[in-house]
């Protein structure tokens, strides 16, 4: 019998039996530098406008008003993860196995009707305890409708879950491009929105909301008419019809690991609001840590990539493939993070001086981020080849580490306790996740780590590829073309 991990194979020698065509790029290996190139591409357009958006409104808040908006945007995380279910991994796993696009779209849209109004009623009903613990920032804040915006804010659920499923039907059927624009001109129109709200129209943290909130239904607007139009065409109706039983069965498998990452991430901003309550340290800290994580660039674009094309190979290819795809990321990231300390240094002393207190906290989590960077390729390889337990169990105790960490440091260091926890959590679940992965693949633990002469080449042709895409989109873009 097989393990319950994977699923059992079909009998091949069944009458009538066809097997299941995986249309889209998932199943060409070749195709995947290319892919992956593109992807980071539009991370670098995001990149930037995303820093833009980052760098005005924090200069146009001021340091407790952002600690604030960040606190919010926190706080819809939170519910996101908690009640995802696992149903976006689940989407991009069953996409990879080739359930029609037709049913998917049904499944898509109907799970995020359903989880939406779940969630936000659950949310309404438990924010008295909420607003008194890990949201205690926002009491006696100068924003008269904090409680308001909690509530307000709960539209930016369906837009998060629609761009989730999204990203999982578009990617692994290969319309890579499509969803592509969608992302960057979302990170455009929010830098738009926000410039008028907060700078010309000094709305505020209302105003910060309003042009997130605008820019997230914008999106997902977008992406349900591109999700629709592929399940009109002939090839959407190929392939089996996906099943609300075996996306339970497997997302609730990885549901675990979702909602402990989440925490783990974010544990130490909801701790500091609780233990301190102070609004311009969570700015301080907010900072900080949007900084450091622009350094996600490098994994996000690989690892959004990987997953459909490990859920569609078969187990010894994954293995194969996996540890060449760890060691370029380990290389890239590496890279990035010592490209962005500097470069926050000058931007914080030149742009955002009132926010100099951020650089340590950034120094210290730095480190943390290149550790949790190799988590997300690492969880990407193990639950594409359905075997999402590992995560759970590297989730569960870096969050419990997380946690105690936060509890012992933040009280005597601030937020550079703050992030020292999350330096040793993100390294405990990235150990854990290499272990784990080592011996799924049969290799030694340092094949997913240190990067060969081939990823230094690698990085030298995707660099020359990024570069070449840039300015053909650039080109598109001039008047008259």
């Amino acid at each position: 019998m097989p393990s319950p991990a994977e699923p059992a194979k079909p009998d091949t020698t069944a009458p009538g039996f066809a097997p299941i065509e995986r249309t889209g790029w998932a199943n060409d290996k070749s195709l995947f530098p290319g892919r992956v190139t593109q992807v980071f591409a539009t991370k670098i357009a995001q990149f930037v406008l995303g820093a833009a958006t980052l760098f005005l409104i924090a200069r146009l808040l001021d340091t407790a008003p952002y600690g604030q908006y960040q606190l919010l945007l926190t706080w819809i995380g939170m519910l996101f993860a908690v009640g995802q279910l696992g149903m976006p991994a689940a989407m991009t796993y069953m996409a990879g196995r080739g359930r029609s696009v037709v049913s998917l779209e049904r499944m898509a849209l109907g799970l995020t009707v359903a989880i939406s109004v779940v969630l936000a009623a659950a949310a309404i009903v438990a924010l008295p305890l909420l607003r008194d613990t890990v949201l205690r920032a926002l009491s006696g804040s100068q924003v008269a409708t904090s409680d308001d915006l909690l509530r307000v804010v709960l539209i930016a659920l369906p837009c998060q879950l629609i761009m989730q499923f999204a990203a999982g039907i578009l990617y692994t059927r290969g319309y890579n491009s499509v969803f592509n624009r969608i992302q960057v001109a979302q990170a455009a129109l929010m830098l738009v929105l926000t410039l008028l709200l907060v700078g010309v129209f000094p709305l505020g943290v209302p105003g910060a909301i309003a042009g997130y909130l605008a820019a997230s239904c914008a999106g997902a607007l977008a992406a349900v008419a591109r999700i629709r139009r592929l399940a009109r065409r002939a090839e959407g109706a190929k392939g089996p019809a996906a099943s609300a039983r075996e996306f339970m069965s497997y997302g609730i498998r990885l549901y675990p690991q979702n909602v402990m990452s989440f925490f783990n991430y974010r544990a130490d901003v909801l701790i500091l609001s609780w233990l301190r309550g102070d609004a311009v340290l969570l700015g301080y800290y907010g900072l900080a840590v949007r900084l450091a994580e622009m350094t996600f660039y490098v994994p996000d674009s690989i690892s959004a990539m990987l997953y459909p094309a490990i859920s569609s190979s078969e187990r010894h290819d994954a293995d194969a493939f996996a540890p060449a795809v760890s060691r370029f990321t380990m290389l890239a990231t590496t890279l990035a993070a010592a490209a962005v300390v500097p470069a926050a240094f000058v931007a914080i002393w030149l742009i955002l001086p009132d926010f100099k207190p951020a650089f340590p906290a950034l120094l210290v989590i730095m480190p943390g981020i290149v550790a949790l960077s190799l988590s997300k390729v690492l969880a990407s390889y193990t639950s594409g080849v359905g075997r999402p337990t590992p995560t759970a169990i590297a989730a569960i105790v870096a969050l419990t580490l997380n946690i105690a960490a936060n509890l012992i440091l933040i009280p005597r260091w601030g937020i550079v306790g703050a992030s020292a926890s999350s330096l040793i959590s993100y390294t405990c679940h990235a150990s854990i996740l290499l272990v784990m992965a080592s011996r799924m693949a049969k290799v030694s633990p340092l094949a997913f780590v240190l990067p060969r002469s081939a990823e230094f080449a690698r990085l030298r042709r995707g660099l020359a590829s990024g570069v070449t895409l840039m300015r053909a989109w650039a080109g598109r873009a001039r008047p008259g073309r």
